[in-house]
């Protein structure tokens, strides 16, 4: 068992929404060294993409952020090409590993621990801004990550256990329907041969 507690849910995502004006759905987990992964899925990739951050460079990232300023998103993807991005979290990841998608991570990192209560958000749906809150991130995030997997395994067992009764497929019905008509043709057949011959034994 790591010093985090998390080898035995190191193959288990949980899901997040990023904060702002897209709330676009992502996955994550951490693993037993309490490095977080992340998945996400874009529009022209067939499979999801998974990318790793390293807690040394989220240890670097925290120190950059001790100095109580308001920190930018700063991840658009041209700007850091071109070297035009401003300072903030995305173009401090990229400096660390000069990769636009890792420095984007700063999208999914900022949900993570605005919920976990590591950083605060500025609540702008445009201009995201994040502040350090806590000194404990790596204990705030494990927690946070336990708490998710659990929360969502309740979920699941409520949605399981409250799940209505599946019901009767319609060609069940039409088949049992139909055999009942053909039970009350055959019994009405039945009772108008007995009627005829009555009447005509009495005639």
């Amino acid at each position: 068992m790591s010093i985090l507690g998390l080898s035995f849910m190191a193959a288990s995502w949980t899901h997040s929404r990023i904060l702002g004006a897209k709330h676009k759905v992502f996955s994550w987990r951490i693993d037993n060294r309490g490095n977080p992964f992340i998945k996400r899925k874009f529009r022209n990739n067939r499979f999801p993409r998974v990318d790793n951050i390293s807690c040394i460079h989220l240890g670097r990232l925290y120190e950059s952020m001790l100095d109580g300023e308001w920190k930018s998103l700063a991840n658009d993807a041209a700007k850091l090409c071109m070297g035009t991005e401003k300072d903030g979290i995305g173009k401090f990841l990229y400096e660390l590993r000069p990769e636009v998608s890792s420095a984007q991570l700063s999208s999914q990192l900022g949900a993570i621990f605005y919920q976990a209560g590591v950083w605060e958000w500025n609540e702008e749906k445009r201009g995201v801004k994040f502040l350090l809150l806590s000194e404990n991130w790596q204990e705030k995030t494990s927690q946070y990550y336990r708490d998710s997997l659990n929360s969502e395994d309740e979920s699941s067992f409520f949605e399981n256990v409250l799940k209505p009764e599946r019901k009767e497929k319609p060609e069940k019905q039409k088949q049992e329907v139909i055999g009942e008509v053909q039970i009350n043709t055959v019994q009405n057949i039945e009772q108008m041969k007995l009627s005829a011959f009555f009447r005509d034994y009495e005639g």
